[in-house]
């Protein structure tokens, strides 16, 4: 089972970094660029690039390789650092280009190394390599947006909308809507007959929502046919997420909505997701407060998301190999009021996009 060293921490870095996020967003305090920069750049990015290179050994029945994988978490945490500073700073663009530079070579370095094990692995490719290498080639898209700011000024808020939903819808949602499919059945200990067609069906079908969303809202201010196409790509998106929601229903039932467990709080999280996306369409067409959208996104998707991923890998991180007592108590523990928190969090993090 491969590991990658420092996935705890760069766990414990992101419920530390969307924590301290939430808070400043909730109280008000400082831009929301900030705050967002510190939940994305820098406690997320990392976090999803160490993540990827876990999953893709995996995924790709190899032996695990630590480097490309580790040195791509690591120049994406530096990337999340020169961005947090440059906010902080006053949000110079040549600073805010710069970061982006540093997070595209982690993101190619870590494209690169998920498409060569890809086409090196025998048997059957996983459908869950697409969306991680969709995620990340929106996040390229995104990234890029930030570098063509200097250069295009006129265009800054044009480019700066579509970064935000570029990142949220794509590199985060992508990643996160293709892991839950493999995730969730591991943490209810039951296979999900209805993962692989998904995950093969699906993955173009919410690209494409991704861009048209990005691109729509950022094209929104400059005639209505840009707040059409984010609202179509919107509903898009929202159909390949209540197909996955039914599917869990139809296989699982009930359990799903239990109290404790890591399976509880994913479940929470992916309906967060579908609750801010349909809550966004109005956002999206050019309505509504960024500041709160990010703080829905924050709370009601990524805490129960990221707390419960990591109550269902972290005993497998710490502990690499056969699953015995030790991870199954830990795994337990970690999950005490898990299914709680995660609900909670998601009311919270609606209520706060809804009442702004």
């Amino acid at each position: 089972m491969p590991r990658i060293a420092f996935l705890p921490a760069l766990a414990l870095l992101a419920l530390v970094s969307l924590a301290s996020a939430g808070v400043l967003l909730v109280a008000r305090f400082g831009p929301p660029q900030l705050a967002a920069h510190i939940a994305f750049a820098l406690g997320v990015m990392p976090l999803i690039l160490s993540a990827i290179g876990y999953f893709v050994p995996v995924l790709t029945r190899g032996s695990p390789q630590e480097g490309p994988a580790s040195i791509a978490a690591q120049l994406a945490a530096v990337a999340g650092a020169l961005a947090v500073f440059a906010f902080a700073g006053g949000g110079n663009p040549a600073h805010l280009a710069s970061a982006a530079g540093v997070a595209g070579m982690a993101c190619l370095i870590s494209l690169s190394w998920l498409l060569l094990r890809t086409r090196r692995m025998l048997g059957p490719r996983h459908r869950g390599l697409d969306w991680y290498a969709a995620a990340l080639g929106v996040l390229l898209l995104a990234l890029l947006a930030v570098v063509l700011m200097p250069a295009i000024p006129e265009w800054r808020n044009e480019l700066r909308r579509f970064h935000l939903h570029a990142n949220l819808l794509g590199f985060v949602g992508l990643t996160a809507v293709g892991t839950l499919q493999v995730l969730l059945p591991t943490s209810m200990g039951r296979a999900d007959p209805g993962a692989a067609l998904r995950l093969r069906r699906d993955v173009a079908w919410a690209t494409t929502g991704t861009v048209l969303v990005a691109a729509g809202s950022a094209w929104a201010s400059r005639g209505p046919a840009g707040a059409i196409m984010a609202i179509v790509g919107a509903l898009i998106y929202l159909r390949v997420l209540g197909s996955m929601l039914l599917d869990w229903w139809c296989t699982f039932g009930p359990t799903l909505a239990g109290v404790h467990g890591a399976g509880a709080s994913l479940v929470a999280a992916a309906c967060g997701f579908a609750l801010l996306l349909a809550a966004g369409i109005a956002h999206a067409a050019g309505a509504g407060s960024a500041r709160a959208a990010i703080a829905g996104f924050v709370i009601a998707f990524l805490l129960p998301l990221v707390s419960g991923a990591v109550a269902q890998l972290l005993p497998v991180w710490l502990r690499p190999g056969v699953q015995g007592d030790w991870h199954h108590r830990l795994r337990a523990r970690l999950g005490r009021w898990a299914g709680a928190r995660g609900w909670t969090l998601v009311l919270l993090g609606i209520g706060l996009t809804l009442a702004n």
